[in-house]
């Protein structure tokens, strides 16, 4: 029985550590465009949250975000645009992260 079962968590062991993985991840804390934080919507102000985190993961070489978190600021740039946000409706990410299913993206922190 203790053979048995030692072989079985041998073997659990190694495919656990054989199966290749080939999702990409990053995380990007506090991220930035030309040196500012980077807002949370577009200059159209309609389009916010996800849309603009998926944006930006996408010119990152990503395919899509998977978390973001946001926090109100006094200024941001908005992504793809010389336009900032400025005053008490600004938010800016906090962080996002994004991912990819193929190796797209090799960084995993």
């Amino acid at each position: 029985m203790k053979t048995e079962m030692k072989t079985t968590i041998a073997i659990l062991a190694l495919l656990a550590t054989t199966v290749p993985s080939h999702a990409a991840v990053r995380n990007y804390f506090t991220p930035q465009q030309d040196g500012m934080r980077l807002s949370s919507c577009l200059a159209d102000n309609t389009t916010c949250g996800k849309a603009v985190a998926d944006a930006f993961c996408k010119a990152e070489g990503f395919a899509e975000s998977i978390l973001f978190a946001r926090e109100p600021v006094s200024e941001a740039r908005m992504f793809g645009d010389e336009a900032l946000c400025s005053g008490t409706q600004c938010e800016a990410f906090t962080r996002i992260k994004c991912f990819s299913a193929g190796d797209q993206s090799t960084s995993l922190q």
